[in-house]
């Protein structure tokens, strides 16, 4: 164990690879989407890969850019609904907000040949589609009953050398601060093995009960600009290749408190743990796409779009304090009451996710109705970290990526039905899991269901959709690994989300 008291200099060895560590769900974050489009669009559930002809279409294949006969403008506002139901231990809690913003926005210009076969139409399209929403404002408050944050600091720390007295003192980060508050320490006669207050050090078994309540505030999105052309062929075949501009932000807060309350840990009364990072990235791809239409009523689209390649900002900062009573009634003396913060670092690094495949089938009963499928393939596992502003190159993080992630599957379905100048419009989705089978996740899958209204004349249509979108996730306050330290257990907290999108549409064609 270490000997002394604390001394307040060496709060300053909190360093950049505490705070907010690029992982695997960086990546996954970034690479996951969910298309919002126009009301047609959302209302049909996305399954447009085949149909084209709806601006929002071109981000899933620019040959849909080539199915346009005229000039055509619309605009988008997006309402959604959010609930988070968090479940720790038999102890739940549930948060709702909700979220304004521009779900799409685009123009096609429709430049004709003049001809009535070959190269009928060249038209050129500009689209800007949110691809996901960030937003999660979400509490968890419980008992724990197998373990402490703090005992992932200890594990953290494993392996480095904790005397200060030497010349090799490698501690440093998170566990240095643990170490520092007396929140962790070595194990006795040990300098590179570490336990935390809740086994007083490996002295004794582990004792846990205490109140653990984290409160997680994100927001931010992505988004991507496309600009494409596409090309009718004699009407039987489109074709189209687009640039894509994607962006992001996104901030990511949260606030982690354990407490005994019931008094029955040795020495600890609390400790608060405050991690904030906010991120900003700009990114491209490319995509290519096929319309066919073998007969008049048919249609099948394929499209295909390159990985994405973001470079990312990353500005973050942690805060931690921690109390210790020492246990001597009516002597405040030897009490630890401990504070550190990390003050503002920065970090750039680059993401490349997966590319992706979309293939889709649409079918036209006469005048009156349409009917769309379509698959998309992603591999997660493809992902990659790369290019850190220290020169990092992220292997383990991408041996994880491969570990943990994997293949998944998403199906779009979309009707529509026309009554003169009113069009009916329902759909279902459902997204695949992005990890492998035998981890948390391999059944956090999502599920949407949508319906829409529409009114169209020649020059002029407005359209409205719902969509209901729920998910199911575990989410893990802090990892463990029990081949290296089998004495606590991580709980995982099960994350319900149920999302409802209003959005309208407004178009005018020329």
């Amino acid at each position: 164990m270490k000997p002394g008291i604390l001394t307040i200099a060496a709060t300053l060895m909190l360093v950049a690879s505490t705070a907010a560590a690029q992982t695997l769900d960086d990546a996954l974050r970034y690479s996951r989407i969910f298309y919002q489009g126009t009301a047609r669009f959302n209302g049909m559930s996305g399954a447009f890969t085949a149909l084209g002809g709806d601006i929002s279409a071109v981000a899933l294949n620019p040959a849909a850019a080539g199915v346009f006969r005229s000039t055509e403008i619309a605009i988008s506002p997006n309402l959604m609904f959010r609930t988070l139901n968090t479940n720790f231990n038999g102890f739940s809690d549930d948060k709702s907000a909700s979220d304004f913003n521009l779900g799409q926005v685009g123009v096609v210009a429709s430049l004709s040949t003049g001809r009535k076969s070959g190269l009928t139409n060249l038209n050129i399209a500009y689209t800007l589609n949110r691809t996901n929403n960030f937003y999660r404002y979400a509490v968890i408050d419980g008992i724990s009953d197998n373990s402490s944050m703090v005992d992932f600091w200890a594990l953290q720390a494993s392996g480095y050398n904790g005397n200060p007295g030497y010349n090799t003192w490698e501690l440093e980060g998170m566990p240095w601060v643990a170490y520092d508050s007396y929140m962790i320490d070595t194990l006795s006669g040990e300098f590179r093995q570490y336990a935390s207050i809740f086994s007083y050090y490996g002295d004794t078994e582990p004792v846990y009960g205490q109140k653990m309540k984290r409160t997680i505030d994100n927001f931010g999105y992505t988004n991507e600009h496309n600009i494409a052309i596409g090309a009718n062929i004699s009407d039987k075949l489109y074709l189209g290749a687009a640039f894509g501009i994607t962006g992001l932000s996104y901030t990511s807060h949260y606030l982690h408190s354990e407490i005994d309350d019931a008094d029955i840990i040795f020495d600890f009364e609390n400790f608060s743990y405050t991690d904030h990072f906010v991120a900003s990235g700009s990114g491209f791809n490319f995509k290519l796409g096929a319309i066919v239409r073998p007969v008049e009523s048919l249609r099948l689209g394929l499209s295909f779009t390159t990985p994405t390649v973001y470079t990312v900002d990353e500005w973050f900062y942690n805060n931690f304090t921690a109390f210790l009573n020492n246990d001597t009634p009516a002597d405040f003396s030897d009490d630890i009451d401990y504070s550190s913060e990390s003050g503002e670092l920065t970090y750039r690094y680059r993401i490349t996710t997966p590319y992706r495949i979309n293939a889709g089938i649409a079918y036209q009963v006469g005048n009156v109705a349409l009917l769309s499928a379509d698959y998309e393939f992603i591999d997660y596992a493809t992902a990659r970290l790369s290019r850190g502003t220290d020169g990092y190159d992220f292997y383990s993080e991408n041996e994880d990526l491969k570990s943990e992630l994997g293949s998944a599957g998403n199906l779009r379905l979309g009707a529509e039905v026309r009554l003169g100048s009113l069009y009916l419009r329902g759909g279902y989705s459902h997204y695949g899991s992005s990890f492998r089978e035998g981890t948390l996740n391999e059944s956090a899958t999502n599920n949407g269901y949508s319906t829409g209204i529409g009114f169209r004349q020649n020059k002029f249509y407005i359209d409205l959709s719902m969509v209901w979108l729920t998910g199911s996730e575990g989410y893990m306050m802090y990892p463990d690994d029990p081949r290296s330290n089998p004495l606590y257990r991580s709980d995982p907290v099960y994350i319900d989300t149920h999302d409802k999108y209003l959005t309208a549409t407004l178009g005018f064609k020329f």
